[in-house]
């Protein structure tokens, strides 16, 4: 069929997953930009397919609210189902570019920070103090597979310590089903001045404006952190999960450029990889 030629790149992703969200939005910027489009047109279904549960789950409607806060995003139609993506790609009026399959200019740089509105935000009045603030994201289980939970479980203690020997005050961010698990897997965190606990205490919308724009250094485990501290072109330390490591996730990792200012090891290597990335910020942070 003959497909409507408009100003605008069109893109595919679910509305779930928000690591995914700036990695897509990342990419897609990009290509934006470079093919000479005016914006960003999003397809997207009314549910989507939480792959590493492998079952179907209602979309996240913050995640619509977060896409309308960036600049370039200037429609979102819900015509595609992942069950049928392929025959609904095919069927649209519009040609919906695979962004996933198109790898880019290691060397781009972007601050994505700069196209987000943030003054949108529902939430985004949290205060924070200190001279140099670091976000910590120790661990995020949730949605990862559970014969692989384990090499996911980062050690932190000799990357903390440098954090705090760098003069940084450190807060703590997570959801409310991590804060147990914190607790048991790190109690040498608790009761130390120089690190905050926000676990569980500010919402999703609070927690990227905290990473995006107050935050000066991101130490992430496998999870959205890492990936909006890229983004904004916030110095990031993160340990990457099986999935990056054995290279099923891969193709992920190829959306988000901003190489210049991450360090990336792997958790599964334990205190190897807690070894090298405080040394990365010792000499970078």
């Amino acid at each position: 069929m003959t497909k409507l030629d408009d100003q605008y790149l069109h893109i595919f992703t679910p509305a779930g997953m928000w690591g995914d969200q700036i990695l897509n939005l990342f990419s897609s910027h990009y290509h934006m930009e470079n093919m000479g489009k005016k914006g960003v047109i999003i397809h997207t279904g009314k549910d989507l397919f939480a792959t590493h549960h492998h079952r179907y789950a209602p979309i996240e409607s913050d995640i619509l609210k977060f896409w309308t806060t960036f600049d370039f995003v200037k429609g979102i139609l819900f015509d595609v189902d992942q069950r049928t993506l392929p025959q609904d790609a095919n069927n649209s009026n519009y040609d919906i570019f695979p962004f996933l399959d198109f790898p880019y200019d290691d060397d781009y740089k972007c601050d994505l920070a700069n196209h987000i509105d943030f003054s949108l935000f529902p939430d985004s009045s949290l205060k924070v103090a200190g001279s140099k603030i670091a976000v910590f994201q120790p661990l995020s289980l949730k949605n990862k597979p559970p014969l692989l939970k384990n090499d996911f479980i980062c050690e932190w203690e000799l990357s903390v310590n440098q954090l705090i020997a760098n003069g940084y005050t450190i807060y703590v961010i997570g959801g409310v089903e991590d804060t147990k698990d914190y607790d048991a897997l790190y109690p040498q965190f608790s009761g130390r001045k120089q690190i905050i606990n926000l676990m569980g205490k500010i919402s999703m919308f609070e927690a990227i404006d905290l990473v995006m724009n107050k935050a000066d250094f991101v130490l992430s485990c496998c999870s959205w952190s890492a990936w909006y501290g890229i983004a904004s072109r916030t110095k990031t330390a993160f340990a990457a999960g099986p999935l990056l490591e054995d290279g099923t996730d891969g193709k992920y990792l190829n959306l988000i450029k901003n190489k210049d200012v991450f360090y990336m090891d792997y958790s599964s290597k334990k205190q190897q990889a807690d070894t090298s990335i405080s040394q990365w910020i010792n000499k970078n942070a």
